[in-house]
């Protein structure tokens, strides 16, 4: 019948051990760590890759090998479409930009771009356009005027004529971009291309979202004459 005992006085003795022998705790100033920003492996690429400049030259001629094709086949009527209106923009400018200036995941206007530009235009891209514009190709850049009213202005002056437009959405009275939609343009059968950075934004166009890999394939054997995916420095952030 000992053990009871023997059990509580061990107990108590282990608490007034542990009571008498605690130690004033000080409060220590807490450092604060600063995460590690994420990487952008696209913008890191485009930046020191002599490969995306000539990827982007490489397009705009597919572009116009493209456009060439259609104008030749009597299709009236066509538009072409260019869903970020940096690729119009040297793109060694634009990638400074991203790396200096704009973290892209900060958000940014096609304007700040332009002025970080000096208001030049990308030699190749400009050849494209004035393609279309000679041929009677209507361009469309998916921004509003309010967004892109500098581009705009400066093409003008290069007697080009460029328009805003949206992807798709319900018609906006007074707002003469907001009325002109690349759904409606793919619906009426005026769609010539669609120039991107994202598979995503063609939406209004393929009706599939944004695919994952298994399904990028079939957007190309459905859509591929018409969509052309351009890099961009801004996607890919980890």
């Amino acid at each position: 019948m000992k053990l009871p005992i023997i059990a509580v006085l061990s107990i108590s003795i282990l608490s007034l051990s542990s009571c008498g022998g605690a130690k004033t705790t000080t409060t220590e100033p807490v450092e604060d760590v600063q995460l590690e920003k994420p990487r952008n492996t696209a913008l890191e690429w485009s930046a020191a890759s002599s490969d995306a400049l000539y990827l982007h030259r490489q397009l705009f001629g597919l572009a116009k090998d493209r456009l060439e094709g259609i104008i030749n086949s009597g299709k009236m009527n066509q538009a072409v479409f260019i869903d970020a209106s940096f690729l119009l923009l040297p793109q060694a400018t634009t990638y400074q930009f991203f790396e200096v200036y704009r973290d892209p995941s900060d958000g940014f206007r096609p304007q700040e771009l332009f002025e970080f530009a000096r208001y030049e235009f990308d030699a190749t891209a400009m050849e494209f356009l004035r393609y279309c514009f000679e041929n009677g190709i209507e361009i469309l850049l998916t921004s509003s005027e309010m967004d892109s009213r500098i581009i705009l202005e400066q093409l003008m002056k290069q007697n080009i004529s460029v328009q805003g437009s949206i992807i798709d959405g319900e018609a906006r009275y007074g707002r003469y971009s907001n009325n002109i939609t690349l759904s409606e343009y793919a619906q009426q059968d005026r769609l010539a291309l669609l120039l991107t950075t994202s598979l995503g934004e063609a939406t209004a166009y393929t009706g599939m979202g944004n695919p994952k890999s298994v399904e990028v394939d079939e957007i190309y054997k459905r859509f591929g004459s018409k969509v052309i995916l351009f890099p961009n420095p801004t996607f890919n952030r980890k």
